[in-house]
């Protein structure tokens, strides 16, 4: 089940990253990675989907000395641990109809924002319909993450917002995502 979909020469933006099933002693074990960035040039960047963080939205909000409405209860959604660079970055993965100053369109569905005035309009309850705040990134230098999809160690399929936008634990959002990826093959494969 190696490269479900995807063939190397196509850039990886906008799809997700399954690790695959039995890597149990490497960092990134049962993890969705949604890609947001890959070029042959730049390489690849993206975030962990499937990790919270035990901190809400809300509380880091706080700690980055934004006044919360506490009466939001859209903030009290969990922030996830999205990678190992730049943990103090903050990225919101969301659903297109919304933007902010500096977001960028990843497909017609999803963009990703990553200034501080998402964050002011977060605090103001001007959200968008789906998304997720994530802190830190994952980062590929060029050529590496083709190297690892070549190897088998990612599946790699088209992102789908059942998939991302889930609040399923981080083992069951895994499976879905591996599920869901099956479910993408036998339907384009077979």
């Amino acid at each position: 089940m190696a490269n479900l979909g995807l063939s190397l020469t196509k850039c990886l933006a906008g799809s997700l990253l399954i690790s695959m099933p039995g890597r149990d002693t490497h960092p990134l074990e049962e993890c969705v990675i949604y890609i947001y960035e890959h070029s042959p040039q730049l390489g690849a960047q993206g975030i962990v989907i499937n990790r919270q963080s035990g901190v809400t939205v809300e509380t880091l909000l706080e700690r980055m000395k934004f006044a919360a409405d506490g009466s939001l209860s859209a903030l009290q959604k969990p922030l996830y641990h999205g990678g190992l660079e730049d943990e103090n970055g903050v990225i919101m993965l969301h659903s297109s109809e919304w933007y902010s100053s500096n977001t960028r369109a990843v497909s017609c569905d999803i963009s990703v924002s990553s200034d501080t005035f998402m964050l002011e309009k977060l605090v103001m309850g001007n959200m968008p319909t789906d998304w997720i705040l994530c802190a830190g990134k994952c980062d590929w230098l060029p050529g590496r993450l083709e190297k690892e999809v070549a190897s088998n160690k990612w599946l790699t399929v088209p992102a789908a917002n059942q998939v991302i936008f889930s609040d399923m634990p981080a083992a069951k959002q895994w499976r879905q995502a591996i599920d869901y990826c099956t479910e993408y093959t036998v339907k384009n494969w077979f």
